[in-house]
């Protein structure tokens, strides 16, 4: 700011002084010496002394001295605290050697004025203090010593000096209020302008605290956003490797379905077959009964036992045939029984893989093998007693046959016959109660499947219903994943703002 007012005030002085030069060299060309000088006593002249040329040019030189003192400072330092004063006199001098280098011209004294109104462009009363006691002294030291010099007439009334005087006060006081007002003004304005600066700075760091906070946030806001997307990623991951182990429980289900709708068939046709052989065995025992009766009667009526005999042993080898597939029955219900087994323990290792959600289908399976285990005991028991029946249906056929022969070679055997027949008849007796006990049996093990089936049913629509479930769960996740995907956009975004605002602070 000082270097540019001492710029102008250079040039200002400067143009003073070259004013003044001027002023002097036409005065001396229009007025060479011999000549009178115009001062303020209207029509009368001053001659040119060697006194006055010698004070006019001292106070032309005076003020080209100050001037190039005060390019000299201002070239080797434009703010130089002595640039004000140098320049506030070279324009005081100036002023004083253009009123002296005119004649002492009234119309010349207004350059004080001039000189004044330039130098208040520094705002300083102490510089304007002293262009006027400098004018002060000037007007009365001319008047008192060489009035020829400020007034341009050996005689000047006191009065006139007293207007000059006054006038000059007037000017100087009124360019002091100026410059006094200006000052307050200026203080005031400086003072306000530094209150806004404050609440201006106050605003800027709040608003850098702010950005620090936004900036701070928006870090912990995306860690916390991109770890939750890793969570909703790895929760995705885990409901899809659910998804599939349950599609794969589902497979396992329905082929575990599709055998044991097998088993459901093989007990229904081995409970057919035992209905059947139920019936068989039940007309046996009535044959064997009324065969009994017909006992006493056996030498009348040999050739009705003759006959008898042969059926029974039609019937004893159908009873074979029905227990050889009894039989066959049996170890195919050993093997669906072993298959089941095997299944149920697939299906309990797959249930603990599945975990919490594996729990219900893990009880039923643990039922399934525990059925299955019982299944295969039943078979064994009635292995068991198939084998029994098939060795008394060979005997029983052996001792037909032999009966056959007895009664050709001779009736009196009939005696040990009857006994043996009693024999059978309490053999068939025992057959056909435990064909009834295999017919419950195998009874039970259907009621057993038809139990297994529908809990099997109910397992798959429990896994298809939680797959569609881990599914809805799924497309929320992706949902989730995308919304923060988007936060995370609008946070960076937010982030690169509140960055460039911290830039915009540390510029």
């Amino acid at each position: 700011m000082l270097d540019q007012k001492n710029r102008l005030m250079i040039w200002l002085s400067s143009s003073a002084t070259m004013l003044c030069i001027i002023i002097f060299t036409w005065t001396r060309w229009s007025n060479p010496s011999g000549m009178m000088m115009l001062g303020h006593s209207e029509g009368s002249g001053l001659e040119l002394t060697a006194t006055i040329a010698w004070g006019q040019n001292v106070l032309l030189i005076v003020p080209i001295v100050f001037a190039l003192v005060g390019l000299y400072l201002y070239i080797n330092n434009k703010e130089h605290e002595a640039l004000p004063w140098v320049n506030a006199l070279t324009l005081t001098l100036s002023s004083v050697g253009i009123i002296s280098g005119s004649g002492g011209g009234v119309e010349f004294h207004f350059s004080i004025f001039m000189v004044i109104a330039a130098a208040a462009y520094y705002e300083r009363r102490d510089l304007i203090l002293m262009m006027t006691a400098i004018f002060a002294v000037q007007h009365l030291g001319g008047y008192l010593l060489f009035p020829e010099l400020v007034f341009g007439t050996s005689t000047y009334s006191f009065g006139m000096v007293m207007i000059h005087a006054v006038f000059l006060i007037l000017t100087s006081a009124a360019t002091l209020l100026q410059i006094r007002s200006k000052l307050l003004i200026t203080a005031q304005l400086e003072k306000e302008k530094k209150a806004k600066d404050d609440q201006l700075l106050e605003v800027l760091n709040h608003t850098q605290l702010l950005a620090n906070q936004i900036s701070s946030t928006s870090q912990l806001v995306t860690e916390s956003s991109k770890a939750n997307v890793r969570s909703n990623q790895e929760m995705r991951h885990a409901y899809e490797e659910i998804t599939g182990r349950l599609g794969d429980q589902s497979e396992s289900l329905d082929q575990m379905g599709s055998k044991q709708l097998n088993i459901q068939l093989a007990i229904e046709q081995a409970l057919s077959s035992s209905a059947a052989m139920k019936e068989e065995a039940t007309a046996t025992s009535e044959i064997v009964a009324d065969s009994h009766l017909k006992m006493n009667a056996l030498p009348e009526q040999m050739h009705h036992i003759f006959t008898a005999v042969q059926t029974v042993s039609e019937t004893m080898v159908s009873l074979q045939q029905a227990s050889s597939r009894a039989q066959e029955m049996t170890d195919m219900i050993q093997q669906v029984a072993n298959q089941t087994n095997l299944l149920a323990l697939n299906a309990s290792i797959e249930a603990a893989r599945a975990g919490e959600h594996g729990k219900g289908f893990a009880v039923v399976a643990t039922e399934i093998r525990k059925l299955a285990n019982n299944s295969r005991e039943a078979a064994d028991e009635i292995q068991t007693i198939m084998d029994s029946i098939k060795e008394v249906s060979e005997l029983t056929i052996t001792q037909v046959q032999s009966g056959q022969q007895i009664v050709h070679q001779s009736t009196d055997q009939v005696e040990a016959f009857a006994l043996e027949y009693k024999q059978v008849e309490h053999i068939i007796g025992q057959m056909l109660a435990f064909i009834v006990l295999i017919n419950e049996r195998i009874t039970m093990i259907q009621e057993d499947s038809v139990g297994v089936t529908s809990g099997m049913n109910q397992i798959s629509t429990a896994i298809v219903d939680g797959m569609s479930a881990m599914e809805q769960i799924s497309a929320m996740s992706d949902n989730q994943i995308s919304t923060s995907e988007q936060v995370n956009q609008e946070i960076s975004q937010l982030s690169e703002l509140s960055e460039s605002m911290q830039l915009q602070f540390t510029k």
